[in-house]
């Protein structure tokens, strides 16, 4: 592992001056850089305004205590570890700061010894620069999380089973359309378990001839095919005590599947053309953009290896579903682009927040990125003008994206089919749908409250095959 760039930097909080007078000596002559606080309102302040790696704090503080603060650094700060200190040491207060999210419990008179060890893990594997600042314009409610960062509940829910998934050391599978992250949940996992000192080796089958992924995942001998005149370790070898990461799984073949359902039952595996069995030390997430239940179903997948894969499963949820991230992961992408080409920040302006959020995003994340990207190389003021954004952005629907009303129908349900198509255009959300139809959001609700007391028949409506948000057009026809 490269040497860090920057000393490990550790906030100790505590309203006793002699105590963090000694633990500022004891840690700065260890080669840490140490800020001090004396209130759990002050450390949010420091939080606000620098990055730190690890943050001690006493149990007993004025105003809000020990665990109150772990928590709201957990919330806010999740990539941050925090060890809780006191001199009121009993089991229940250790185990509400571990359930709040403390990473350890200590209690004084702290023995110098075992504070500097546990300082040197709980930052051995850090990188020099971490997402954790509480930056002053964020809402209290955004988490940032290893490199990841959102409002909605959906999200908070991803992050919550990664955090399960890293402490059980089994197979997971992360389901969802592409472009949503899901080798950034992979990592995420890896980094925060016990193999994160291993390698994280990634395996995106889909970009592999299917002839080919065997040999990729196990190896081979020499001589096993034409063309192998070498003997080649497999991505299975190369990853002992790390993890192995399948990114989109279902386009293997029945023999690979065969041979991926031998290695996760037994651990084991053999090289193409080879006859010893090996053992595999390795942590499996794999990943899918389809549904493998599915796939199973129509005979396309095997259920035997569905059901070995599916044994803790994460899915991630589109962006169109997550609406209230759109805004920070903007804002966050723009100012990582601005940075990665040494440019000012621009701002993003309403009218382009609007077009930003009435998109669909089929591309999710990765889409989102990828226009942004292109306006700030673009933008040459202090903002991202709405004409910086791609053309789709921009125009009207094709006549496809039309809804078709027969003559006759009853204005109660023209009206109910427009609200329900143009949700659904808009991921569910229902301020950008209310803006459109040039309506009220309780109005919004009011309907959508209305049509379930009717106890119509339910539509999916992130199923239903989306309109362009900004032109709910209606093209009446004869029956």
């Amino acid at each position: 592992m490269a040497e860090r760039a920057i000393q490990p930097k550790l906030l100790v909080v505590d309203d006793d001056e002699a105590l963090l007078a000694a633990l500022s000596e004891l840690l700065g002559g260890e080669g840490y850089e140490v800020a001090t606080a004396a209130t759990a309102e002050d450390a949010l302040d420091r939080l606000r305004d620098d990055t730190y790696h690890l943050v001690l704090c006493d149990l007993q503080l004025p105003g809000k205590n020990g665990i109150a603060l772990v928590r709201a650094i957990h919330d806010a700060c999740p990539a941050t570890p925090v060890v809780l200190i006191t001199g009121h040491g009993s089991i229940r207060s250790a185990v509400t700061a571990l359930k709040r999210g403390a990473a350890e419990y200590m209690t004084k008179p702290i023995k110098p010894n075992r504070l500097l060890a546990l300082c040197a893990s709980l930052t051995a594997d850090l990188p020099g620069w971490l997402p954790n600042k509480l930056l002053s314009g964020d809402r209290v409610d955004t988490v940032r999380f290893d490199g990841m960062v959102a409002r909605s509940r959906a999200m908070r829910g991803v992050f919550e089973r990664i955090r399960l998934a890293a402490s059980a050391d089994t197979t997971v599978l992360v389901v969802g359309e592409s472009g949503t992250g899901k080798e950034l949940v992979a990592r995420s996992i890896h980094g925060r378990s016990p193999r994160a000192r291993g390698p994280f080796v990634a395996v995106h089958t889909g970009a592999i001839p299917q002839e080919l992924i065997a040999t990729e995942l196990f190896g081979h001998e020499k001589g096993s095919f034409t063309g192998a005149t070498d003997r080649s370790e497999g991505k299975f070898e190369l990853a002992e005590n790390g993890t192995v990461f399948l990114d989109e799984v279902s386009t293997m073949d029945e023999r690979t599947q065969v041979g991926l359902l031998r290695v996760l039952e037994t651990f084991r595996f053999t090289r193409v053309g080879g006859k010893k069995e090996r053992q595999a030390d390795v942590r499996v997430v794999a990943a899918s953009n389809r549904d493998l239940g599915e796939m199973v179903a129509s005979g396309a997948f095997r259920e035997d290896l569905f059901y070995r894969l599916n044994i803790f499963a994460i899915r991630l949820p589109p962006l169109r579903e997550r609406a209230e991230d759109l805004p920070i992961l903007a804002a966050d992408l723009v100012a990582e682009l601005g940075r990665k080409y040494g440019k000012p920040v621009p701002r993003i302006p309403p009218e382009t927040e609007r077009l930003l959020a009435a998109y669909h995003w089929p591309g999710n994340v990765r889409e989102l990125k990828n226009v942004l990207e292109q306006a700030t190389l673009l933008a040459r003021g202090p903002e991202l003008d709405p004409a910086l954004l791609p053309q789709m952005m921009h125009r009207a629907p094709a006549p496809a994206e039309t809804l078709s009303i027969p003559i006759g129908t009853a204005m109660s349900e023209v009206e109910r089919e427009v609200i329900l198509r143009t949700l659904a255009a808009n991921g569910g959300n229902k301020t950008v749908t209310a803006e459109v139809l040039g309506i009220s959001r309780r109005s919004i609700y009011n309907k959508l409250a209305q049509y379930a007391r009717r106890q119509a028949p339910e539509r999916d409506v992130q199923a239903v095959p989306t309109p362009a948000p900004d032109a709910a057009k209606i093209a009446v026809s004869g029956s």
